[in-house]
């Protein structure tokens, strides 16, 4: 699109004026951007695919080709060419922005040939001091790919989107010269695998990201410039991040690291306190108040489900009292009626089922019953009011027990009993 403003404008302009790949630069993309491989004839006869030297060579996997010294994937095969691509970035400076310049890199390698490659621009992030982008580069094209340019395109104002975002996360050309203001904020020669666009942004704008560069935790760097959230973690919890990296602390795994503190915090721990802020074992500790939370959790769970069956107990009493106090035995099982919501709470805990959670207390036509030998549950029947017949009947985990058919026949022979209730 065409410039809308003076500063559009005089960015197309220093667009214009960038250096073209220098020789190393495009050296260094074809040895280490793309993978490299011997092509080898059952003679033992191997062809460098980069360079076009022959040798023979009986070793298997990776080796160095004698004439370039380039390290080399051996292939036995007859194939004679191979058709490569990749992305990289040089990052620069011109006239006080900064800018990551995006490479495409094409070659084809032929056997016996010295590899060729060809590279295009396909755009470039220009920073302003203030952290703000423009993108020049050229067109997209609508396409399943996300990487589908017109190569014919003249380099414009684009918007920034996906594909000029990721491309600028790929290789990254090792020499990189950055503006006397990132350089300033403790910048060290090297993105340590942060996104270029996001890492310098932080940089010129967040005090934090500096403090955290100059203090070489590149940890909770990479952290903090990961994501939106992430980054607000950090301002969160920046008091206890500076009072661990006054004591010395090296955070080594930050989303673990970040992690623990957030339970120690949910614990009611002192997240300013060095001795819980800065273990000896992070894993370890981490892995400990997962245990500790998952306990406090299940108390808090267990005090909930009370609640509920309390609320639930005057309705339970209106619909099912009648039914209190029926018992079938037949010497050894002893089958009874539950009698309370905090019964169905019981059950259901004791036998690892859905009785409480799915509220069969308040189904008006279901009644709930319990087999048990010498006070032991076996199973939990399930009776329909309407039918007088058994609708399930579960032991343990909602399987079936060794007395299972034995249950159900002597509550098929009982049913006069409910049924003497109901007509009452």
């Amino acid at each position: 699109m065409k410039p809308r403003n003076k500063k559009q404008q005089h960015i197309v302009v220093l667009s214009g004026r960038l250096r073209p790949l220098t020789t190393p630069q495009m050296n260094w993309a074809l040895t280490s951007t793309i993978n490299h491989y011997g092509y080898r004839l059952k003679s033992g006869m191997c062809t460098c695919m980069k360079c076009g030297h022959e040798w023979m060579e009986k070793r298997n996997g990776l080796c160095l080709c004698p004439e370039c010294g380039t390290q080399i994937t051996i292939k036995d095969t007859k194939e004679r060419v191979i058709r490569d691509k990749s992305y990289f970035n040089v990052i620069t400076t011109i006239e006080g922005y900064q800018v990551i310049r995006m490479f495409l890199m094409m070659v084809e390698m032929r056997k016996g040939m010295k590899a060729s490659p060809a590279y295009l621009e396909i755009g470039q992030y220009f920073i302003d001091p203030k952290g703000k982008t423009t993108v020049v580069g050229l067109r997209r094209t609508l396409s399943y790919y996300v990487d589908a340019f017109s190569f014919g395109s003249p380099m414009e104002i684009r918007s920034d989107n996906d594909a000029f975002y990721h491309i600028a996360d790929q290789w990254v050309y090792p020499r990189i010269k950055v503006t006397d203001i990132i350089k300033r904020n403790g910048f060290k020669n090297s993105t340590y695998h942060i996104h270029p666009v996001t890492l310098f942004q932080e940089l010129l704008t967040n005090p934090k990201a500096e403090t955290l560069m100059k203090a070489n935790e590149i940890e909770l760097l990479r952290y903090l410039c990961s994501s939106d959230q992430r980054a607000k973690d950090i301002k969160r919890y920046w008091n206890t991040i500076k009072i661990a990296n006054r004591n010395g602390y090296k955070v080594k795994d930050s989303v673990m690291w970040v992690d623990y503190i957030k339970m120690l915090e949910r614990g009611g721990k002192d997240i300013q306190s060095p001795r819980y802020i800065s273990p000896a074992n992070l894993k370890e500790e981490h892995d400990r108040y997962v245990r500790k939370l998952q306990t406090i959790q299940e108390k808090a769970k267990k005090a909930e489900d009370i609640r509920k069956a309390q609320e639930r107990e005057a309705s339970f009493k209106e619909q099912k009292e009648k039914f209190f106090g029926i018992r079938i035995n037949d010497g050894e099982i002893e089958v009874k009626v539950l009698e309370s919501v905090e019964e169905y709470r019981q059950e259901a805990e004791s036998q690892h089922i859905c009785l409480f959670s799915a509220a069969y207390d308040q189904r008006e036509d279901s009644l709930i019953f319990s087999a048990r030998i010498d006070g032991k549950i076996i199973e939990t029947i399930e009776v329909d009011l309407k039918s007088l017949k058994v609708v399930q009947s579960r032991g343990v985990c909602n399987q079936n027990t060794e007395y299972h058919d034995r249950i159900i026949k002597l509550i098929n022979a009982n049913t006069h009993l409910i049924k003497e209730r109901i007509i009452a």
